[in-house]
């Protein structure tokens, strides 16, 4: 599995577009907004992916990093944040590399 996150408009699917030819069927983009779906509709989105780690070991997973910054009082946004930053922890640690991308570059950083 490989990880990428980065903030918003940073070029992460560009980047796992040049990066890895041939793998844009293997992409998972946007993770972070499928975990807000998933939220809204209850369901455990740590649970989820701890369940469908093996499905996900040939993957390219993008998802913007939204764990930084200034906590949200929203409680919504707030367990959004919170959820984030627990599945890429989990996610980072499974995976075979990890990439930071920052306008455009990549760093890998596992």
């Amino acid at each position: 599995m490989v990880l990428i996150i980065g903030g918003a408009y940073q070029g992460k699917l560009d980047y796992a577009m040049e990066n890895y030819p041939g793998k844009s069927a293997d992409i998972i983009n946007s993770l972070h907004l499928l975990v807000l779906e998933q939220i809204r509709d209850g369901i455990d989105s740590l649970a989820y992916l701890r369940e469908n780690l093996p499905q996900l070991k040939d993957k390219i997973i993008i998802c913007a990093d939204i764990s930084c910054g200034v906590v949200p009082t929203d409680p919504e946004t707030r367990l959004w944040r919170e959820t984030i930053g627990r599945c890429l922890a989990l996610l980072s640690k499974n995976a075979d590399e990890v990439v930071r991308v920052f306008c455009g570059i990549g760093s890998r950083i596992k």
